[in-house]
Formats: structure tokens, C-alpha cells, sequence
């Protein structure tokens, strides 16, 4: 399942992916806004992580003016990986190398038909492990130790980090 979110900057393109996701016969939770009406992006992202974390979606969209706001935001969840992207290329890279689960984008950035293309590229693409997993693997010793979080202190590939 895969989660779409926005604040208001981004409902409009949120629209879209929703039924361009629908479209495409992929099952979505929809975590708001509803409108254009003024809301705090950090609430959407947070909502929309933790249910990454917690393991009811597998994936998720959020959208905002520029993508950053709410990439920060998701970014704040332990063992959530949120990248902004306003390409197809960094969309398919930030899945192979960097494991992302979640891509923000900027509807302030990107046109309807650029976001289809970026989270099309984004779903096809698979973590590519190999030299990539090392690199993972160290970002979540960063976050264990910073955030002193139970999902993700342990080990990087079996060694302590």
C-alpha cells in the first residue's frame, strides 16, 4: 500500500497522483489535507511516517510547495527515509541507493506529468543493495545514535556500529 499526503500548497497535485496511483491499480491511503485549506505540512508527514515505521504502508508520496518541509519533517521519524526529488533520475537513485521510502515533491517544482514519471520511476525501482547496504547500514547507526532509537540501534551487516 502506498501513502500520498500533502498541505495545502500540494493538494492540487496530490489529486492527481491519487488518481494517476488509482489508475494504476495501486491500493492507497490518502492522509490528507482534504482542501486548500491552510495546514501544517509536519503534521501530514508525520502521520504518514509513522504508519511507514509502524509497517502499514509500504511506501509514501508527500507533497508541499517545495518537497524539503516535508521531507525534514519526515525525515524525523526513526527509520524513515525521505527524500526530496524533482527528477526522475534522483526518484529511481533515491530507491536503488538510498532504500527511501517515502519521495516528497514540490508542486511549486514539478508538473503534473514530471510527477507522474518521477513516482512511476520511483515504484519500479528496487533497493539495489551491494555497496549500497554498507551505506544504509551506517546511516541508521547515525540515527541510533542521535535519536537513541530502539528501531535502529543494532548492528551494520553483523558488525556493532
Amino acid at each position: 500500500m502506498i501513502g500520498l499526503g500533502s498541505d495545502h500548497n500540494g493538494f492540487p497535485l496530490k489529486q492527481e497522483l491519487l488518481s494517476f496511483l488509482e489508475e494504476r491499480g495501486e491500493e492507497v491511503r490518502d492522509f490528507g489535507t482534504s482542501s486548500e485549506a491552510p495546514v501544517d505540512y509536519p503534521d501530514i508527514a508525520a502521520s504518514l511516517a509513522e504508519a511507514i515505521r509502524d509497517g502499514l504502508i509500504e511506501r509514501g508520496v508527500l507533497v508541499c510547495g517545495t518537497g524539503l518541509g516535508m521531507a525534514i519533517a519526515a525525515n524525523k521519524i526513526p527509520g524513515v527515509y525521505a527524500a526530496p526529488v524533482t527528477n526522475v533520475y534522483t526518484a529511481r537513485k533515491a530507491r536503488e541507493s538510498n532504500n527511501a521510502q517515502v519521495i516528497t515533491l514540490g508542486a511549486q517544482l514539478v508538473d503534473v506529468p514530471l510527477a507522474f514519471a518521477i513516482v512511476e520511476a520511483w515504484l519500479q525501482a528496487e533497493f539495489q543493495g551491494g555497496r549500497s547496504s554498507r551505506k544504509v547500514a551506517k546511516i541508521r547507526c547515525l540515527e541510533a545514535r542521535y535519536s537513541g532509537s530502539a528501531v535502529t540501534a543494532g548492528l551494520m551487516g553483523g558488525r556493532p556500529c
